[in-house]
């Protein structure tokens, strides 16, 4: 008797509501907290969308520094990340990650014969193969949407618009595809932002980085990797492949570049105006 109240009371505990405790004093309240990390909002199942919550991938925040022994299964990965870690990565259901599927997820129910005999059957949603402009990056965009998300998406007033929306329920919904997307936009649309100048030969040329110092760059990351292949290459004991510099260099951003380049002595004036 002991043990099956003691388990009901602390699957009422693990709830995380407000309960009067039946044990210990009649008129005192427990309170327990939530914490901000995704397996606890999984717990609501109040929520919308509790089911994409309950079986999202597990993420690791901690932040390692130099030095730090590193617990068991986790491994320093080679590259940086290209795009920041989506934290409703589901595992359910997986296709969602590859388009836009506004959350619909597949669906079960079962077939009843005449005879009573009950068989499992599936539904699935419906899915377009379809092509959506972008007006930020300026092309279309081949990807698998459902046709909830096509609707939003025109009442949006775009494929721009509804990536970019904040609200927590369309972050919830984007899927991993959505969110990388969503991440592309907003990185092109900083780089609008940035003016466009005219070079010596009366050319229009776009600026893609602006350093603190004033100096406006008009070459991409590319050509300051080229640029910098030389002097690493010369610094270096050994002989290093330009397979092998990409490897280790190619992570990194435009003033990240430029902060290497300054240590060498390096003409600046051949990439900026």
């Amino acid at each position: 008797m002991m043990n099956m109240l003691g388990r009901s009371w602390f699957s009422q505990i693990s709830s995380g509501t407000i309960l009067k405790s039946p044990l210990v004093n009649p008129g005192a309240t427990i309170i327990r907290s939530f914490s901000s990390s995704v397996p606890a909002q999984a717990r609501n199942k109040n929520d919308k969308f509790y089911k994409i919550l309950k079986y999202v991938k597990p993420i690791d925040t901690t932040v390692y520094e130099a030095g730090q022994e590193l617990p068991a299964g986790v491994k320093i990965p080679i590259t940086r990340p290209q795009f920041p870690q989506y934290a409703y990565e589901t595992m359910f259901f997986k296709r969602q990650n590859r388009g836009l599927f506004g959350g619909v997820q597949r669906k079960r129910s079962k077939n009843c014969s005449e005879s009573g005999n009950k068989s499992l059957r599936v539904h699935l949603p419906n899915i377009q193969k379809t092509k959506l402009w972008s007006e930020t990056m300026n092309k279309s965009i081949s990807i698998k949407a459902s046709t909830k998300v096509l609707k939003t998406i025109t009442k949006e007033g775009g494929l721009d618009n509804y990536l970019t929306k904040d609200k927590p329920a369309r972050v919830k919904t984007l899927g991993l595809k959505g969110w990388q997307l969503k991440y592309q936009v907003l990185k092109q649309q900083e780089l609008n932002q940035l003016p466009k100048v005219t070079d010596a030969e009366g050319a229009e040329r776009q600026v893609l980085y602006i350093h603190e110092d004033g100096k406006r760059f008009v070459v991409g990351k590319n050509k300051l990797l080229k640029e910098l292949y030389p002097f690493v290459r010369r610094d270096s004991y050994t002989e290093i492949s330009p397979t092998e510099f990409g490897r280790t260099h190619n992570f990194l951003s435009i003033g990240e570049v430029v902060k290497k380049l300054e240590q060498y002595p390096f003409d600046f004036s051949k990439v900026t105006i």
